[in-house]
């Protein structure tokens, strides 16, 4: 029986360094990776991604082919017109959505589905709109024309 343990325990410990050995293969993408990830996910080539951002086509390429990386000022251009958080793009977005999940958890609030996150972020854009000043620390930036277009 201990030995069924043992086996059981070091599984768990494998299955533990797999989750973290994906974990690390996410983050490790480029910046570059992550851009074009997020072009391919937003269904826009970089033509359109140019039009929406204001950022030259030939730069994008640049970015994406890791040949150099943007301002902050030109990350965010590209985060909004790709409906993409700052974070996502350079790396830190699934541990600020960890942070979120695991934040809601310990005061027992479970999302059950996709349906329950969506509606959750509309209470929080509805609030941030109503100028809650318990949301003051958030970020608000323009919606670009063509974003409204697409919704």
């Amino acid at each position: 029986m201990e030995r069924v343990l043992e086996l059981t325990d070091r599984d768990a410990g494998l299955e533990r360094q797999s989750d973290a050995s994906k974990a690390k293969t996410a983050s490790a993408k480029t910046f570059g990776e992550r851009l074009r990830d997020a072009r391919d996910k937003a269904q826009v080539s970089q033509s359109e991604l140019s039009r929406s951002s204001g950022v030259p086509k030939t730069m994008l390429s640049r970015y994406e082919n890791d040949h150099i990386l943007p301002s902050v000022t030109t990350l965010r251009k590209l985060s909004y017109a790709l409906g993409e958080s700052v974070s996502a793009l350079v790396g830190n977005g699934p541990s600020i959505l960890h942070t979120f999940a695991a934040v809601l958890g310990h005061r027992g609030i479970v999302m059950g589905s996709e349906d329950d996150a969506e509606q959750l972020a509309i209470v929080i854009a509805d609030l941030v709109d109503a100028q809650d000043d318990r949301l003051h620390f958030l970020e608000v930036v323009p919606i670009t024309a063509r974003r409204e277009e697409r919704s």
